[in-house]
């Protein structure tokens, strides 16, 4: 499976990890931005690397549309209820991938 970055931009970007099989931590933090990250589980294997500060910076970062949809889908198909956003670059990856 193929990991990548979702800009805040809309921009989608391959992203890989250097020895090919996992991620460091370092190329977590470099894949959104740096800061601290906060993974996130999306069904059925994948996981979304964000800034889980990224609501509470100054300024805060921007809302990445295109994530956030992915999010809301993945853990909330009911578009009526209101869903988390999601603020900065995110990265989405198999979940053997982050260890």
């Amino acid at each position: 499976m193929k990991s990548f970055i979702i800009k805040s931009s809309g921009e989608i970007v391959e992203f890989k990890p250097k020895n090919k099989y996992d991620f460091t931590l370092a190329e977590l933090k470099e894949a959104i931005g740096g800061g601290y990250i906060e993974i996130v589980r999306l069904p059925p294997d994948r996981l979304m690397v964000v800034d889980e500060e990224g609501k509470i910076k100054e300024p805060p970062l921007p809302v990445n549309v295109k994530a956030s949809h992915l999010y809301c889908h993945g853990h909330q198909p009911d578009f009526s209820n209101p869903c988390n956003v999601i603020n900065g670059d995110a990265l989405v990856c198999h979940d053997s991938m982050i260890k």
